[in-house]
């Protein structure tokens, strides 16, 4: 007796959902439909989704970034009615007459499209052109100065209409999508996503939903619910609305997300001593996801990589991001194009 919080109660919990999930089955032709499945339940628990509009891109402003090679454009686009979107696209200056492909990024908890200096830059080198948004509720898209207090005020409000916060941003990051599809500089065929800490759970996200997503690369954002329920909490560490999907326990665990993207290629990248996304939990989803890329014929578009390191996309990480990338959406890409800055 003397603890009375509700820990106990939601650890309880995760054990009896752990315990009701069943395996990925060995068979193709059932696994794909368990997928499809997945895939249902998973939009059912991201909630209500708006009425889609038409792309409507506005240009506000072009620059040369000097000495890079890269230039920036300032955009507006359009999710909803009433909701714009500010983001930042990087394109190589010197590119050929072909089409580009595409890379959506998506921000960590709190960051906004001015981070990731480097990585976004020497993507838009390697010949990729980028699209970085601020995600709802950050950067120019936060209405008052203290961040936090907004997410909770407006999330709260927001749970009258159905919206959950992973919902609200999956569907930013599908119209992203139509913005990268619609530019005449892009090949519409070759988008890839990468995201950092909530940004790679939105990736995974995104990727098992849309199938426009050729390649994904989350970064310091994968781990199971399992393994954040048993240990993170229990920390005492950060936590957001942004992690935690409604009632996905009802269905399923992270990997049961994450395996919705296969055959597709993906690279999960983690850090070892990471206290946000713990360590076992990551190992679980590859040991589970490898199996299913493995059933599927397609053991050769999955990767994975840790590193003791900092909650980053490091150089190191960026680097193994960008040939990813480059190796799967990119003709006659070699190791030796151009890669993210070293430390």
């Amino acid at each position: 007796m003397g603890d009375y919080s509700i820990l106990s109660m939601l650890q309880r919990r995760m054990c009896e959902a752990v315990a009701r999930r069943q395996a990925f089955p060995d068979d193709p032709a059932a696994l794909a439909n368990r997928l499809a499945e997945t895939r249902g339940n998973l939009m059912k628990c991201l909630g209500t989704m708006p009425d889609r509009v038409s792309p409507e891109t506005r240009v506000e402003a072009v620059v040369e970034l000097a000495g890079t090679g890269v230039i920036q454009e300032r955009i507006l686009y359009r999710t909803e009615a009433d909701v714009w979107v500010p983001a930042h696209i990087y394109r190589p200056i010197d590119a050929p007459a072909e089409q580009l492909p595409g890379v959506l990024i998506i921000q960590g908890w709190d960051l906004d499209k001015y981070s990731m200096p480097e990585f976004k830059i020497a993507l838009a080198q390697s010949g990729f052109v980028v699209l970085f948004p601020d995600n709802r509720f950050s950067g120019e898209r936060r209405h008052a100065g203290d961040g936090q207090t907004e997410q909770n005020n407006l999330f709260a409000v927001s749970q009258l209409f159905g919206l959950t916060f992973m919902g609200m941003n999956t569907w930013d990051n599908m119209r992203a999508l139509d913005i990268l599809q619609a530019r005449g500089d892009v090949d519409a065929d070759r988008l890839g996503v990468v995201g950092l800490c909530w940004g790679g759970m939105q990736t995974w996200t995104l990727a098992a939903l849309d199938e426009r997503i050729k390649v994904a690369c989350p970064v310091c954002g994968t781990s199971t619910y399992e393994a954040l329920v048993g240990q993170f909490i229990a920390w005492n560490a950060h936590s957001c609305y942004g992690t935690y999907i409604r009632g996905w326990a009802d269905y399923g665990d992270v990997q049961d997300i994450v395996a919705c993207i296969a055959p597709r290629p993906l690279l999960l990248q983690n850090n070892v001593n990471d206290t946000w996304f713990p360590i076992e939990g990551f190992y679980r989803v590859v040991q589970e996801v490898g199996r299913v890329y493995e059933i599927l014929g397609a053991g050769d578009k999955f990767d994975h990589a840790v590193r003791q390191t900092y909650h980053d996309i490091t150089p190191e990480f960026g680097e193994r991001v960008i040939d990813w990338l480059g190796r799967h959406m990119i003709d006659g890409w070699t190791e030796s194009s151009p890669t993210c800055p070293t430390e």
